[in-house]
Formats: C-alpha cells, structure tokens, sequence
C-alpha cells in the first residue's frame, strides 16, 4: 500500500517497505543456502510475510529471486571495478580472484548461475547482463595485468573464472580431506602458475 508524499506523488508506506526489504533479505539468505531453487515458502518463512505479499511486492518467486541475483553479480562487479582501479594490476587481479572465488563457496546460488547448473531458463535478460558485464570486467583485469608484464600473455579471461570454481568441487579425494582454508591454498597455488613470464605454454583451451 501507499499513501501520498507533500508533491502528490506515491510513497510506499513505512510497514510496505520493511516487507518488501524483509523478502529480499530472506530470498538472498535462501539463494546462497539452497541455491536458485529456493522455495517461495522458505524465503517468506524466513521473511515472517505471507505468499501472497510476495506476488504482491514482487509478481513472482522467479522475479524476486532475479531481482536478488541481479544485485548480487553486480556488487562482484564493483569488487572488479575497485580491483582495476588499483595501480598495481596483479594485487587488484589476484584480490578479486580470493574475493570471487570466495564469494561463489558462500552462496550455492551464485554458484550454480555462474557455472550454468541452476534453472536459468526463468530468469530475465537483465541477469544475462549484469554476468556479460562481469565478464567483460574480468577481462579487463587480464589485459591491463597483461600489459604491465605480470600476468601470463596466454591467459584469458575464462582461465580465471574457471579457476574461481574449482575449489567448488569434491571436498575429498583419494583420503585427503578439504579443509574449511584449502580454497585459499588452491587459488594461491593458481596464481603462482599466472605469473608472467611463464616457463611454459599453455595447451589449447
């Protein structure tokens, strides 16, 4: 509901609000612990809000759900913008390769949008967007760390997003068991094998 500012135009009233900003909240905790499969009655359990609040405020699980994801790629987006704005262009790359990797263990969501498992077939062209725009950031951190001679000249863009999932996967192998810092480990291993100049070719991708 609303009622009506002093220059006759709507403002959504104080009770909408805190509902809707209580839906969001509860969608992006639900997104990170079941993923973009997150049920309507988990986010409004956890929002303490009926179904029907939800399609009002929203239109849709689907919408709300988008909405979140949306702003979710869009703050690693900012990581990558702070990361390009450092004139050292390694300590930027490799900074927002530890805030990436780690952000994509923390919420099974993003997860699954960023390695194409979750049901993506739902969500809007704007979350397309904000991830080719992601993308497009990362690149420019490849090339300007490139260009400043610290990065490897035959690593693309997708060669750091691909190792930004791998510690995603088994947390065992052969009786070696993943510790809750191993990611970080992996990663820094990773990033020894990026330094430029490299001591050997890389295969074809």
């Amino acid at each position: 509901m609303t009622d009506t500012a002093t220059d006759g135009t709507p403002r959504e009233r104080a009770d909408s609000r805190r509902k809707r900003l209580r839906l969001i909240e509860a969608a992006r905790a639900a997104i990170a612990e079941h993923g973009l499969d997150a049920s309507t009655t988990d986010i409004t359990e956890r929002a303490e809000v009926g179904v029907g609040t939800l399609y009002r405020r929203f239109g849709s699980k689907e919408a709300l759900i988008a909405d979140v994801l949306v702003d979710g790629v869009r703050e690693i987006r900012a990581w990558a913008d702070a990361a390009l704005s450092d004139p050292d262009a390694w300590r930027g790359l490799s900074c927002f390769l530890f805030a990436y990797t780690e952000a994509q263990l923390k919420n099974i969501g993003l997860a699954e949008f960023t390695s194409g498992t979750g049901t993506r077939h739902d969500l809007p062209p704007q979350v397309a967007e904000a991830g080719s725009a992601l993308a497009d950031a990362i690149d420019r951190l490849v090339q300007r760390a490139q260009e400043q001679g610290s990065l490897r000249d035959d690593v693309a863009w997708r060669d750091i997003v691909l190792i930004s999932i791998s510690p995603s996967g088994g947390v065992e192998c052969l009786g070696a068991t993943q510790g809750p810092q191993q990611w970080r480990r992996t990663i820094a291993i990773a990033l020894d094998g990026l330094r430029g100049p490299a001591a050997s070719s890389l295969p074809p991708g």
